[in-house]
């Protein structure tokens, strides 16, 4: 009977020295998180110092993975679907095509046994958009067709024409070929509403297939034909994504393929992570419950729209990654985290540029070392 009260009082002895000195004992492993920062190349990496100072601090604070634009994801300092690499494709952003900033950046980070993930928005393109007419998402309103660019700021393609994703397709495979990248981190893989695309050739595919104009579609209720339609167009994203697993493992079998996607609630973007789990190795939601005025719940809880466990229904078997902005409360970190399950990694989006601020908070939420 001594050996186990021994052991009972080395436990008694570590739970108070663990609660004196405020260190966390996880009963879960899972309640220990890996790192994962979203950086946006404009604002963050114009020089090696820049690339310098990032990675020594995704060193110092233990920053497992970093995901990187390759491509330009809004319409701001520069127009979407600007490159940040000499591109024989589409158009280099000024100040990226002389030196390969991101050849640097994935030496540094590999150096010091960081990974990269190439970041890579898809059909939120301006440069897509100019570049063809044909190619724009046309979105019906007010009794006609227009293209959906969005208060001259959201410039959206048609993710269904075959020439769209060729072209977009073959940015990726430039990137998967030319650069030594861990993964592949999709965006921008949706639609906007129900009422879009409505171009005349995705028209014409539709009525071909199905017997009918989808413009005869009432697109303000909940109906058969509106339901029908909305599966062909997840069907499609799906195809599309299938697509991209077949393009990057033909050039590089280990790297993996994640996507940054909203709720699944949401059937307007026609984005169902169900219909392309079998091409993805992990998928990555958006979690800005605070962007539409969402209690915090909504990423967690038992609300029938709470973003976590639907995705976590859609694909039970592949790993979440769950984004956060850095700026909240750390009290709503630890509601969160409290509340998360079977999660390995977080990933963390900051808009502007990273500094030790910013890096050395979202490292203070999870790591429970220190």
């Amino acid at each position: 009977m001594a050996i186990p009260i021994i052991k009972n009082s080395i436990f008694t002895v570590i739970l108070l020295f663990c609660t004196l000195f405020n260190v966390a004992i996880a009963k879960d492993p899972n309640q220990y998180f890996n790192n994962e920062i979203i950086v946006r190349t404009v604002t963050n990496l114009k020089t090696t110092a820049d690339v310098d100072r990032l990675v020594s601090l995704c060193q110092q604070y233990r920053i497992a993975t970093v995901a990187v634009a390759f491509k330009q994801d809004e319409d701001d300092e520069i127009p979407s679907g600007y490159v940040f690499y000499p591109s024989s494709i589409a158009p280099v952003a000024a100040g990226y095509a002389k030196f390969d900033i991101l050849q640097y950046l994935i030496a540094a980070a590999h150096a010091k046994k960081i990974n990269i993930k190439a970041w890579i928005p898809k059909f939120h393109d301006q440069v897509a958009y100019k570049k063809n007419a044909s190619w724009r998402m046309m979105v019906y309103r007010d009794g006609k067709t227009v293209p959906f660019a969005e208060n001259n700021s959201e410039y959206f393609v048609n993710p269904l024409h075959p020439d769209v994703q060729k072209y977009e397709l073959a940015i990726i495979k430039e990137i998967v070929t030319r650069y030594n990248i861990d993964g592949v981190v999709l965006d921008w893989i949706r639609f906007n509403g129900y009422n879009m695309d409505l171009s005349d050739t995705t028209r014409q595919h539709y009525k071909k297939e199905f017997g009918y104009d989808p413009l005869t579609i009432d697109f303000t209720t909940e109906n058969s034909k509106r339901i029908q339609w909305n599966h062909y167009r997840m069907d499609g994203i799906a195809s599309y994504i299938q697509r991209v697993k077949k393009t990057i493992r033909a050039i590089k079998p280990a790297l993996t393929l994640d996507a940054f996607v909203l709720s699944p609630a949401w059937k307007e973007l026609a984005q169902d992570p169900r219909r392309f789990a079998g091409s993805i190795d992990s998928i990555s939601p958006m979690c800005y419950y605070d962007d539409w005025n969402y209690p915090v719940e909504w990423i967690y809880g038992k609300r029938s729209d709470a973003i976590l466990p639907l995705i976590r229904q859609k694909v039970p078997h592949k790993d979440i990654i769950p984004v956060f902005d850095t700026n909240w409360d750390p009290q709503i970190y630890k509601q969160i985290f409290t509340n998360l399950h079977n999660i390995h990694t977080i990933g963390w989006f900051h808009y502007g540029k990273w500094t030790s601020r910013e890096i050395r908070r979202i490292s203070s939420y999870t790591d429970l070392d220190e």
